[in-house]
């Protein structure tokens, strides 16, 4: 049995490491040089005992249960939302703020030590039913079943013609020294002038140091998208995350797309397998994707190691399918209210924070139900 994993990030280490600890071959390809790097994510996973809440029904792979010490920066106590007004809320949320270039090394080392065979520096593409890789290998490569955890704008999704639902979110994020921040939180800013069709955020790294980031959609912004120029008018402008921010310094930039529609109607077609980003496997209504794309990239070597390949839709939908789907109703929901900035200060004003909760959750509280009729026409 001989599986191809396209793709070394969270869900494509989980699934090689997977699929070669139940004795399957597995290459795994990364187009990277490096294997995480650049990084394109906040870093922010909960700890286990929130992840257990946010899916209940997920077995959470160990790797993803008791994260090294080493790779934990910071660990936060709260999130903190604040409204277009200025009006916050928060309520409790214990967070790892993790380092993303040593954590997705770490999975890749585990799958290589599992008996993966790792290829970086090198392109795949599918064609018709064949693998074809060019960079550090050259060639066809044969395989019983290919695994796409290649990312949202995935070659394999692609090739099986899986479609993404709704427009992405794109992302620009600095890494950040010398800020005046409160690294018991991870901050997330609403309103049209700071992230249109989306959030800022401020995830601390430690009592100076902070990923602060922007994410937006195509559909919010009248004009081109200058996402530089929103990230520095938050940066220096917002009335409260400018007073922690302003004097700070910029020591690397990341950029990354987040699906924000849920999983598209294929994720699985013959012997092609979709995981991660690439099979939409995101929380839309917070960008969150690390922990569902390692349950998903476990579920993916463990179907493919047996190649049982007809199941993994379902046993998806049975681990992920519900915080899926309600993560993606609320943000249709809230895509409204964010039409406006005094909407969504009127849907500020009606949540209470443990509701607010719920919502990052995926969990369709009464209070956002009638909210719907308010911004429905």
């Amino acid at each position: 049995m001989r599986i191809i994993v396209i793709g070394a990030g969270p869900a494509g280490s989980t699934a090689a490491e997977t699929a070669a600890g139940l004795g399957a071959e597995v290459i795994l390809v990364e187009r990277r040089m490096e294997i995480g790097s650049p990084v394109q994510c906040g870093g922010f996973i909960p700890e286990a005992s929130e992840l257990r809440d946010l899916l209940p029904d997920a077995r959470l792979p160990e790797t993803l249960v008791e994260i090294p010490e080493r790779f934990i920066l910071n660990r936060t106590r709260v999130q903190r939302l604040y409204a277009p007004s200025g009006r916050s809320a928060e309520f409790p949320v214990a967070g790892r703020c993790v380092d993303r270039r040593g954590f997705d090394r770490y999975l890749a080392h585990r799958a290589a030590r599992a008996g993966a065979q790792l290829i970086v520096g090198t392109e795949a593409d599918v064609r018709g039913q064949s693998v074809w890789v060019k960079g550090r290998r050259e060639g066809l490569i044969d395989a019983d079943v290919v695994i796409g955890a290649d990312g949202p704008a995935s070659a394999v999704a692609r090739a099986i013609g899986a479609v993404q639902r709704d427009e992405p979110g794109i992302c620009l994020e600095y890494e950040m020294v010398d800020v005046d921040i409160d690294r018991d939180a991870a901050e997330m800013y609403f309103g049209d002038r700071w992230a249109p069709g989306g959030y800022a955020w401020i995830i601390p790294l430690g009592d100076d140091i902070a990923n602060v980031g922007v994410g937006v959609r195509r559909s919010y912004i009248r004009g081109e998208i200058d996402l530089p120029g929103i990230l520095r008018r938050f940066v220096e402008e917002h009335p409260h995350a400018g007073e922690l921010l302003r004097k700070g310094e910029t020591v690397a930039v990341m950029r990354g797309i987040v699906p924000a529609g849920g999983m598209p109607d294929i994720i699985q077609s013959g012997r092609f397998l979709l995981a991660g980003d690439a099979a939409g496997h995101v929380m839309a209504t917070s960008g969150g994707g690390v922990p569902l794309a390692m349950v998903a990239g476990r579920i993916a070597g463990e179907v493919a190691a047996a190649h049982d390949l007809d199941v993994y839709t379902s046993r998806i939908e049975r681990e992920l399918g519900a915080p899926l789907r309600g993560s993606v109703m609320i943000r249709r929901i809230v895509d409204k209210a964010m039409r406006s900035d005094r909407s969504m200060d009127v849907v500020f004003s009606l949540l209470d924070p443990m509701t607010m909760k719920d919502i990052q959750r995926g969990r369709l509280p009464a209070p956002l139900e009638r909210l719907r009729s308010m911004f429905t026409p």
